[in-house]
C-alpha cells in the first residue's frame, strides 16, 4: 500500500489527496532543498493535499529556517507586536489578536471556535477569491494548522464577517501601525471627538443609546462639525464590526447595543478556568460568570414605556423577568411556590442592574397591592 511521500502515512487514510503534475512535483522538490530534506517527488504521485500545502508554504519554511539559525531564546519574550508568536488556542484566526479580554476597559467580543471542516473549506476558498495580503496571512495559518478544528482554532465573529464580505480587519482589532498610517499629518479633530463619543457609548451602554444620541453628544463637543446620523452609523459599524448591533427597539430607531452573548461569556470562563487557581478564586470566578450571564440577559430585554401589563401578567414573573434570573431565584428559595418572591425581588434586581433605563416600577407596587407582599421594602 502506497504512503504519502511527505508524511509517510497511508495515502488512503481518509485525507484528501492530489495527483502531482510537473509543476507540483517541482514545488515539492524545491521545498525539500530549502528545508534540507531528502524528499524527491515526481509527476503522477499521490500526496495528501494538506501535506503538500503545508510543505511548500513559504511562511512555514521561513519559520523553520529562523528556528534553526536563531540563537538561544532571550530571558524575556520580545515586546514587539509583530514578533508575537501566534496561538490557535488564544488568538483570532483572522486578525491575529488575542481572543481573551485583557484591557482594563472591557470590550465585548464575540468569540467562536472552529467546529466543522466546512468552515475551513469555505475560508480557504475565500482566501483564493480575495487574493490580498490579509488572505495570504490567513491562508498561511490554515496551511500550518492543517486541521483548524483539531487545533481548537478560535476567531472573532466580526473578523470572520469582514473577511467573508471582502472588507478589511475591523478597526477594533487593527494593528496600531495601520491606524497611524491612516492618520498621517495633523490629527483630525473630528476623529478625536468621535473617539470621545465612543468612550461615552461604552460607559453608558446600558442606556439604550441611539445614533441620534451619539450625534447630539458629538455636537456638544464640536458643534456643527459633528457627523450626520448616517455617517455616525457607518463609523460606529466600521469601528466595532459585528460586536455592535444597531436596530429598532421599543419604537426607537437605530438603538446601539453591544453584543455580549452567552457563548462569549462561557468562552471567557473556559479560558480562565484553564489557569491554576485556588478553590476560593475558582468559586468567586464561577459566581462572577453566573452573574455576567444573568446581567447579559437582563440588558437584552426590551423596555416599553407605553405598555402596562394586566394584573394576571404582573403576577406571572415569566412575562417580565429573564429566564436565567428566574431560575437563579427559584433555586435560592425553598418553598414550592416562590412566584411572588421571584417577581418582587427579580424586579428589584433588574432595576439595580439597569438604573439608567426606564423600568415600570408600578409592576412591583401592584404585586404588593394584589398580594400584600412582605417584600414592599425592595420597591
Amino acid at each position: 500500500m502506497d504512503n504519502c511521500i511527505i508524511c509517510n502515512d497511508d495515502i488512503q487514510n481518509g485525507s484528501k489527496t492530489v495527483e502531482l503534475r510537473e509543476k507540483g512535483s517541482i514545488g515539492i522538490n524545491n521545498a525539500s532543498i530549502e528545508r534540507g530534506d531528502t524528499i524527491v517527488a515526481r509527476s503522477g504521485q499521490l500526496v495528501h493535499l494538506h501535506c503538500r500545502r503545508s510543505y511548500v508554504n513559504p511562511l512555514v519554511i521561513k519559520g523553520l529556517k529562523r528556528k534553526s539559525t536563531s540563537p538561544a531564546p532571550l530571558a524575556t519574550p520580545p515586546t514587539l507586536r509583530s514578533e508575537k508568536q501566534f496561538s490557535f488556542q488564544e488568538d483570532c484566526l483572522f486578525c491575529g489578536n488575542s481572543t481573551i479580554e485583557t484591557t482594563a476597559k472591557r470590550k465585548l467580543f464575540d468569540v467562536h471556535a472552529v467546529q466543522t471542516t466546512e468552515f475551513q473549506t469555505t475560508v480557504e476558498q475565500i482566501c483564493i477569491e480575495r487574493k490580498d495580503e490579509w488572505a495570504t496571512e490567513v491562508k498561511g495559518r490554515i496551511e500550518f494548522a492543517r486541521d483548524l478544528h483539531a487545533v481548537d482554532a478560535l476567531y472573532h465573529s466580526s473578523c470572520s464577517t469582514n473577511f467573508r464580505t471582502g472588507k478589511n480587519v475591523p478597526q477594533l482589532f487593527s494593528p496600531k501601525s495601520d491606524k497611524s498610517q491612516i492618520k498621517r499629518g495633523r490629527p483630525n479633530t473630528n476623529d478625536q471627538h468621535f473617539l470621545k463619543v465612543l468612550d461615552f457609548l461604552e460607559d453608558n451602554d446600558d442606556e439604550q443609546l441611539t445614533i441620534k444620541d451619539l450625534v447630539d453628544r458629538m455636537k456638544a463637543l464640536c458643534g456643527d462639525e459633528a457627523y450626520s446620523q448616517p455617517y455616525m452609523k457607518q463609523k460606529v459599524q466600521e469601528h466595532y464590526g459585528s460586536s455592535i448591533l444597531i436596530t429598532e427597539l421599543n419604537g426607537k430607531p437605530n438603538v446601539v447595543t453591544f453584543r455580549q452573548t452567552a457563548s462569549t461569556i462561557i468562552h471567557n470562563f473556559y479560558k480562565e478556568s484553564q489557569l491554576k487557581k485556588s478553590d476560593e478564586d475558582s468559586k468567586l470566578f464561577l459566581l462572577k460568570t453566573a452573574a455576567a450571564l444573568i446581567k447579559s440577559e437582563i440588558r437584552s430585554m426590551p423596555v416599553d414605556k407605553n405598555y402596562y401589563p394586566s394584573n394576571n401578567d404582573i403576577l406571572s414573573h415569566e412575562k417580565h423577568i429573564p429566564e436565567s434570573l428566574a431560575v437563579f431565584l427559584n433555586i435560592l428559595f425553598s418553598e414550592k411556590d416562590a412566584s411572588l418572591k421571584i417577581s418582587s425581588i427579580g424586579q428589584a434586581i433588574m432595576q439595580a442592574t439597569r438604573p439608567k433605563v426606564y423600568h415600570n416600577g408600578g409592576i412591583g407596587r401592584v404585586v404588593v397591592s394584589l398580594t400584600h407582599s412582605p417584600f414592599s421594602f425592595l420597591l
